[in-house]
Formats: C-alpha cells, sequence, structure tokens
C-alpha cells in the first residue's frame, strides 16, 4: 500500500487535496507555500516509529487564521490521509480504515480536532468513511513514519544514549531471541574483564574508593564505586554506539563535515527502516493480524534533504533515494533546491502553487503529457529549468541572449523580475511544447511569457510593407496562447529587433568589446542606412559571439539608467504579461551611509 493523497481542512494555510506520487514524493514550491505543512499534517495523523512524543501534535496556532496573533476562522479541522493499493492481508489488518466507497484496496484514516472555548485541542482519529472513532491500534500502527527534520544537528541525532537511532537498527538485526544479542553483551563482558587486569585502572578504582569512603564513611551511607565500559546489557551497548564516517577512514562526526554527517544519518535511519522482511516475520509466526507489530509501510518524512550538499551529492542522493524508495518504504520529501529538483523524475513532482493566495497542488504526472515529452523533461529539467517550479511567473526564451538580456530590459521597465518572482528559463532552442504543457487549466497556474523567432525573411528595406507569414513551429506556438500562457514573436530575431527600433549606438559599443576591430568598421558601414539595413549587418557582426555581446549589451544598459534604450514591443508585452510594476527602492537620505559603502 502507499500514501496517494493528503487533504486538509483549516489546518494552518492548507485547505486543499495534495496528491502524493509512490513511491518516491517531491514536494516544491515557493516559500510559504504550505510544503512543510504537508509535511507536519502527515505527521500528525500517522504513527512516529519513535512513539507519542514524534507526532506533531495539533495546537492552537494550528487552526487556519487570520494573521499573526488573530483569532481562528474555524475552531474545527480535519486531515485525511487516503491509503491505495491494500493487498488482501493489509485489508484484513486495516480493516477499520477501509473506504469501500472510494474503491477496491483503499483506505482513509482522518483526524479531526476541535478547538474547545479553554482553547484546549481535542482529536479523536476516525478510519475509512466511518465517522465514529472506531479505527483499531493495529490499523494505525500499520503504517509508521520516520521525520528528519530540516537543519538537523546530524551530530547530535546520532549521540550516544537512550535516543541513539543506532538502536532502531541494532534492534531490527537482533531479534528478542538472536544468537548475537548475546555476543555483542559478552564482547562487551570481556572488554570489562579485561579492564580490570590493567594495573592503571585498579589503582585508579583504589584511589577514587578510598576518597569516597572519606566522604561517606563505613556506615549506612557507604557507596560502592568503579571503573568500566557501558554495563553489559544490550540496550546500554547498543545506544553507546558511535556512527562514523570519513573519506579516508572512518572518523568522529565532529571532524566532519555537516553535508556528510546528514548523509550518515540518512543511511542509518534508512537501514533501521528496512527492518526484518515480511518473509522473516511470516517464518518466525506472525500471521495473525491480532499479533502482526511490523509496519506494513514506514514512511520517511524529509525536510530539506539538500542541506549542506553540494550540488553533485544532492543528485547523487536524489538519484539513491529513488532506488531506495519501495519495498514497504515511502519516502516523501520536500525541498526549496532547484538542483535536487530536477534530479528527481519530473512526474514524481507534486508542486505547490498559490492561487488567490491560497496553496494547491498539481502534480505534472497528471497533465497528460506522453512518454516521449515525460522523457524529454527528465533530460532537460537541469538546475536551471526547475527553478519554474518554484516561481510566480516564467519567462520561457530561446537562448542564453534572450535570457540575460530580459532580466536588463526588465529592469529598465520598473517591472524587475526577482521581486515578481519571475524567473528566464533559456529551453536551449526552439522546442518550447514540452516546456508550455507544463502550463494552463488544471497545471501549473501562473503567468507565462514565450519569447521566440517568427522564422520568418523579412524584406531587409523594411518591415513597412506588412509582417510575413510565420513558420508553422512559430504558428503552431502561437496556437497555444490561452489563459495564462501568452506568446510573443518576433518579427525577426533579438540582435535585428533591438537594432531595428533605434539601439545601433549602444550596440555598436558593446559588439568593439567582443570584436574591437569589427565594431568600428561595422559603425562605418551603417552610417546613413535605413534601420533594417543597418540591423542586417549588425546581426551578421555578432552571429558567432551572441552570449558574449549580450553580456556587454546588458552590462552597457545597465551602467547606465538614464541612458536611452528602446525595448521592442513583443519583449515589452512579455514582461508585462508576467510582471507587475515594482518601486524602486528608496535612495538613503542625505547624511547616511549607503549601504554598499557598510
Amino acid at each position: 500500500m502507499f500514501i496517494s493523497s493528503l487533504r486538509a481542512s483549516g489546518y494552518r494555510n492548507l485547505d486543499t487535496t495534495i496528491g502524493l506520487c509512490s513511491p518516491l514524493a517531491v514536494i516544491v514550491g515557493e516559500n510559504n507555500a504550505g510544503k512543510s505543512n504537508v509535511i507536519d499534517s502527515l505527521r500528525t495523523v500517522l504513527e512516529p516509529e519513535v512513539g507519542p512524543r514524534g507526532r506533531c501534535w495539533v495546537r492552537r496556532d494550528d487552526f487556519g487564521h487570520g494573521g499573526l496573533g488573530g483569532d481562528p476562522l474555524s475552531r474545527e479541522l480535519e486531515l485525511e490521509v487516503r491509503l491505495e493499493g491494500l493487498s488482501v492481508e493489509e485489508q484484513a489488518r486495516m480493516v477499520t480504515c477501509l473506504a469501500p466507497k472510494e474503491g477496491k484496496g483503499v483506505a482513509k484514516i482522518r483526524f479531526k480536532a476541535v478547538l474547545g472555548a479553554d482553547d484546549r485541542v481535542r482529536g479523536q482519529w476516525f478510519g475509512g468513511d466511518s465517522e465514529q472513532p472506531e479505527i483499531d491500534r493495529y490499523a494505525r500502527e500499520a503504517l509508521r513514519f520516520v521525520y528528519l527534520h530540516p537543519l538537523r544537528d546530524a551530530a547530535a541525532d546520532l549521540r550516544p544514549g537512550r535516543d541513539n537511532k543506532l538502536i532502531g537498527l541494532l534492534n531490527a538485526l537482533t531479534p528478542d531471541d538472536h544468537p548475537d544479542r548475546a555476543k555483542i553483551v559478552a564482547a562487551s563482558q570481556a572488554a570489562n574483564d579485561a579492564l580490570e587486569g590493567v594495573d592503571a585502572i585498579a589503582q585508579a578504582k583504589s584511589h577514587i574508593a578510598g576518597r569516597l569512603s572519606g566522604m561517606t564513611g563505613r556506615g549506612r551511607f557507604s557507596q560502592h564505586s568503579g571503573l568500566a565500559f557501558e554495563d553489559p546489557r544490550f540496550d546500554r551497548i547498543v545506544g553507546a554506539l558511535r556512527a562514523k564516517i570519513g573519506e579516508l577512514a572512518a572518523l568522529e562526526m565532529a571532524e566532519n563535515g555537516l553535508g556528510y554527517n546528514n548523509l550518515l544519518y540518512m543511511a542509518v535511519l534508512l537501514a533501521a527502516m528496512a527492518g526484518p522482511s515480511a518473509e522473516a516475520s511470516q517464518a518466525e509466526g506472525e500471521d495473525q493480524v491480532g499479533e502482526q507489530t511490523e509496519p506494513n509501510l514506514r514512511v520517511l518524512l524529509v525536510e530539506e534533504p539538500e542541506a549542506h550538499l553540494h550540488p553533485q551529492l544532492q543528485d547523487l542522493l536524489m538519484r539513491f533515494l529513488q532506488r531506495e524508495a519501495g519495498d514497504g518504504t515511502q519516502v516523501i520529501l520536500s525541498t526549496h533546491a532547484p538542483n535536487f529538483a530536477s534530479s528527481a523524475e519530473v512526474e514524481r513532482l507534486t508542486v505547490l502553487t498559490r492561487r488567490q493566495g491560497k496553496p494547491e497542488a498539481v502534480l505534472p504526472r497528471d497533465f497528460g503529457l506522453e512518454d516521449k515529452q515525460l522523457a524529454y523533461l527528465r533530460r532537460f529539467l537541469d538546475v536551471t529549468k526547475a527553478s519554474l517550479f518554484f516561481a510566480r511567473g516564467v519567462i520561457l526564451v530561446e537562448g542564453v541572449a534572450e535570457q540575460l538580456l530580459i532580466p536588463v530590459l526588465a529592469q529598465r521597465m520598473g517591472r524587475a523580475l526577482a521581486p515578481n518572482g519571475v524567473t528566464v528559463i533559456n529551453v536551449g532552442g526552439v522546442a518550447f511544447p514540452p516546456f508550455t504543457d507544463l502550463f494552463g487549466d488544471g497545471r501549473l497556474p501562473y503567468p507565462v511569457a514565450v519569447v521566440s523567432d517568427s522564422d520568418a525573411q523579412p524584406d531587409p528595406k523594411g518591415l513597412e510593407d506588412g509582417d510575413p507569414a510565420l513558420s508553422p513551429r512559430a504558428a503552431d506556438l502561437a496556437g497555444r496562447a490561452e489563459a495564462n500562457l501568452s506568446v510573443h514573436l518576433a518579427p525577426r530575431t533579438l540582435e535585428f529587433d533591438l537594432c531595428a527600433v533605434g539601439n545601433a549606438e549602444i550596440m555598436i559599443e558593446a559588439l568593439t568589446q567582443v570584436k574591437p576591430r569589427v565594431g568600428p568598421r561595422v559603425a562605418g558601414e551603417i552610417e546613413g542606412l535605413a534601420p533594417a539595413e543597418a540591423a542586417e549587418k549588425v546581426l551578421e557582426a555578432v552571429k558567432d559571439v551572441k552570449g558574449r555581446f549580450a553580456q556587454e549589451l546588458a552590462e552597457l544598459i545597465a551602467a547606465d539608467p538614464k541612458r536611452e534604450f528602446h525595448i521592442p514591443d513583443y519583449l515589452r508585452e512579455a514582461i508585462e504579461a508576467v510582471a507587475d510594476t515594482v518601486e524602486p527602492d528608496p535612495l538613503p537620505a542625505d547624511g547616511e551611509a549607503d549601504a554598499s559603502d557598510a
């Protein structure tokens, strides 16, 4: 079985249904979209592996409210976890959670909480379609979660003691009657016995005992003392074990960086979650539902697993989690990192967006994309392109020149992209459809503007005779426009159009930075020419250095905000489609130091 969705009503900012992929679900989205709230919802409904103290308990502030310190909008909330794919055995165990109205092999676990007049929270669990709290313990324990919190301290979480995460792993590997338990105890006892034969230890014990007797006397307050490793009891021995990691040798965790320590922590938890196999449990006679203690599904909930990892390790970790998930383990994680998200298969993503301020979840797997389109997106959703899942608006462009120049032009227009949450995505050519198919009704809801060439061949003497017919590719792209997707086609191509509207002088300056001898020559050649004819000359000169030329041009435009620069209509319209006007940052008052001088 696996978790297919979470429904939340009145819980923090959630009032929606969030679909989750199996066996690996990757939740992405901008800040405050509700990613952590989804994880905490699951921690509230499900049973924690570590016992009740590992649960996320509902508090007054968890009831949806209008703002900081505001009164709850409702004094009731409900969370529901939907499970699908239950086997016959799992259905028998979870009979009090089955939801036959939803179909065969479907179960639901619901949690309802009420905020009383005394502001105390009272909660109950329900199973299936029933409105009676009759869910039994064995059903709830059929799935348990392990939680990895964000900004974790792996060294502290793996510190020796009763909370040592290695205890779960060793307990799983050595059931009560396993012979290795006795071997572990015997090894510890032998180490303590060996200490007794060391003169330094014996002398230290004698010195301590003499002074202790001097403090307590030899009467009823006398105490015995000794020196030893951990008591030779299995739980004490295992709790004292320390996990180590290192590139050349296994080192203490304090000697390593946070990133590798986090990897070690996740490795320990995943190993512990594997536990004894179902076959082993059956061999031990756990064939009766009432006697079964092992969960049928373990859920690993992870927030920001990419923390402290460089991009290559993020990629390796995601690939590992995709392989590890399954066989009774479902991994549900949230991330802020485009690089980490890009390493996942696109059909494993749950994208949390905000429509009119309220969180909404969409799953690319449900967009009706063909296998070929999904395969294309898997290959091309690198770190830059994956940032579209974290944006509030997107501009899709053909190449690096548009990617470099559009943010500068947007700044000129007073519609800076970063404050608007807009990202410019370079698709590396004209293959826009796999990306545009992510947007639209029932898909990613925020605005997207596509900027592309019309692929037409205009008359070099001028554009006043009317626009030429679009190429079939451009016409198909234009036909994809809909409510939140706009298409903006260049009359010719970026460099040509920038020059044709009257920017020849500044473009020659940028060209001269890239080609010191060619720039002055082209400047002489275009003198007195019509704008379109001059644009042809400039285009020819920069066609083999478009990226470098765009860098220099962007620098010149940004360096002098008062210098005149004309923006072609199609670029202006594309920027206006996704970005609102943003007030400029106020200048420092007279006598105040500029932040850059600090």
